[in-house]
């Protein structure tokens, strides 16, 4: 009985025998139509990879409710999501456990955030999301929600450093700012080379380098009850897959 390997080298040399039996001209053409067939493969190949497209994704936390990710990950064309983890120094979502192994296990590609709060230190509220939020490879950056009113604006950065140096220590990412284009101006300067997530329900950002955009609070979507969250990544399929831990 033929083993695998001699069945694909006699596929071959049949077909090479054949080849070789061609006319000159028709081998010729034959190559030629090849190298169109693969340059064109290739060329379609670094434009679905490379080209800046958009990519759909959504967040949620406990308002949300139970949520159905198989009819998401199935109807919606939502590819993503970040899940709300931690708030504070204590407080943990009711439903982030459910959310995160219920996306993951549908085929999302998921993320989790933190929501800041002035009224505890970075510190504590990076310990509160690290011992909340598991380090798997193949998730989403950490990001940090910052909806904070700002009375100290010194007071107010350092908070948010050292919040962002602890869990980019742990998690070997830079977090992903989510913020209004207000906090974006404030928090600009300290932290350009960070990625950030805009929320703008009117037009889309009208920043440089922007990575995430939230364009919709009312979004409807199979398989959740009520409205919710939807964002849009901007980039190519090559860099979002990158952007994961």
């Amino acid at each position: 009985m033929k083993t695998v390997l001699e069945t694909i080298k006699g596929f071959f040399s049949s077909l090479w025998n054949k080849f070789s039996a061609l006319p000159k001209i028709a081998r010729i053409i034959s190559i030629t139509a090849g190298c169109v067939v693969l340059a064109g493969l290739v060329a379609f190949g670094a434009w679905y990879w490379f080209y800046p497209t958009t990519i759909l994704g959504m967040d949620a936390s406990h308002y949300q409710g139970a949520i159905s990710w198989k009819a998401i990950r199935q109807n919606s064309g939502v590819r993503f999501v970040y899940l709300k983890a931690t708030e504070g120094k204590a407080y943990v979502d009711a439903r982030f456990k459910q959310n995160w192994s219920g996306a993951a296990a549908a085929g999302l590609k998921v993320g989790a955030y933190h929501f800041f709060s002035t009224s505890s230190s970075g510190e504590d509220q990076a310990k509160n999301f690290i011992a909340t939020v598991p380090k798997e490879s193949g998730e989403l950056p950490p990001a940090i929600d910052i909806e904070s009113s700002v009375t100290q604006e010194s007071d107010f950065k350092q908070q948010v450093a050292d919040y962002v140096k602890l869990v980019q220590a742990h998690y070997g990412q830079k977090p992903v700012f989510y913020v209004s284009a207000r906090m974006f101006d404030l928090l600009y300067d300290q932290f350009s080379d960070y990625p950030f997530w805009i929320i703008n329900y009117k037009t889309k950002p009208n920043i440089k380098d922007w990575t995430f955009w939230q364009y919709s609070e009312k979004g409807k979507l199979p398989g959740v009850d009520g409205s919710v969250d939807l964002d849009r990544y901007h980039g190519s399929r090559f860099a979002f897959y990158f952007l994961s831990l």
